[in-house]
């Protein structure tokens, strides 16, 4: 769908790998039913962001409110996940299985429920907040970011839940925070034309550059920063704003040098949902949700912003007002970054460490 469950499920590997280095970890990415049915809902899903997010947060919003429909949409589409995991688990015969993505969980959920699977199976909510899309009673450990998102997912049936840091990479530190990386590359004579003084706001969409980032990036300028956009694979997007040759202004596309790039911004500020927010604090940034997409973004923005970890701001006039007041508030900033250190110290390593020990 995006690149947030994939990131995190890449991240959990690679951690897994230098705890468990006698042990055997294999990343499966996007089994939702076979290769048509995983096309069709990426492609759909991608369609509805980019061109009516609204429906898509109606729909969130109302499965939100009436998890017993949830539960009847999560039943029917479980069989066809489940068949095409069948042949991947045979092949594995896995010990431990770690789910980054709901639909996935469900086919896991209903294979652990028949006996077709006998690993300890985990499901890892990447997002802040929780949505019964998310809750499948049948696998045996549910892991959340926030104590307020356990507290949903227990009441909506979950079994075993644990409140773990998110599962960023090991880039994504406190120790890049310390050092201001360069916003250019190396020899890029155009940093010598960046205005001097004021803050540096990275502005992202998540890979897929969604949101209103246009209007969000104005408002940054017009609170008197500096702004350089993640445009992700929003070609349209990139375009777009590297043909204003605003010197106020960068644009980069896809890129694997996000930690570096929050490692030098002041303030990182997002639309889409709770990754970005997951790595941005793990570097130790003040995160800003702006005009976050509906759906799990304003959902995001919520839980974040009730746990002191974020400011939410649902229009670009908010953005504007909230860059401006951080702006000349260092102290602010300064709050907001240790929040983030805080929530980020937990110790990913040991709880996995852990899980081990439970399998």
């Amino acid at each position: 769908m995006g690149e947030g469950h994939v990131a995190a499920a890449r991240a959990l590997a690679a951690r897994m790998r230098t705890l468990w280095p006698h042990a055997e970890v294999s990343e499966v990415e996007t089994v939702a039913g076979g290769p048509r049915r995983t096309a069709l809902l990426t492609g759909a899903y991608q369609v509805v962001m980019r061109w009516a997010p609204g429906l898509y947060g109606v729909a969130y919003d109302v499965l939100g409110r009436l998890p017993r429909v949830a539960v009847l949409f999560q039943r029917l589409g479980a069989p066809a996940t489940a068949r095409s995991l069948r042949p991947v688990l045979r092949a594995h015969a896995p010990d431990l299985v770690v789910c980054t993505y709901p639909v996935t969980t469900g086919g896991l959920a209903l294979l652990r429920r028949r006996g077709e699977l006998t690993a300890r199976t985990v499901a890892v909510v990447t997002d802040p907040a929780v949505h019964p899309f998310w809750i499948w009673p049948d696998v045996d450990e549910t892991w959340t970011m926030l104590d307020s998102a356990a507290a949903d997912a227990r009441r909506l049936g979950a079994r075993d839940v644990r409140v773990v840091p998110p599962a960023v990479g090991p880039r994504f530190g406190p120790s890049g925070a310390g050092r201001k990386a360069s916003l250019l590359p190396r020899g890029d004579s155009f940093d010598a034309f960046l205005p001097r003084g004021g803050i540096t706001v990275l502005v992202t969409g998540g890979s897929l550059g969604f949101g209103s980032l246009e209007a969000v990036t104005d408002a940054v300028l017009t609170a008197g920063a500096r702004a350089v956009v993640l445009a992700g694979r929003n070609d349209d997007l990139h375009r777009r704003l590297t043909a204003r040759h605003d010197l106020r202004l960068r644009v980069l596309g896809w890129t694997d040098r996000v930690p570096e790039e929050m490692a030098a911004a002041d303030l990182v500020l997002t639309t889409g949902g709770g990754m970005i927010a997951a790595e941005a604090l793990a570097v130790g940034r003040p995160v800003l949700f702006a005009t976050p997409v509906p759906g799990h973004g304003r959902a995001a923005a919520r839980a974040l912003a009730d746990a002191g970890l974020a400011v939410a701001c649902p229009t670009a006039d908010d953005v504007a007002r909230a860059v401006a007041a951080l702006a000349a508030d260092p102290r602010r900033r300064d709050e907001l970054a240790r929040a983030a250190r805080a929530f980020s110290a937990r110790d990913l390593d040991a709880e996995l460490t852990a899980l081990a020990a439970r399998c």
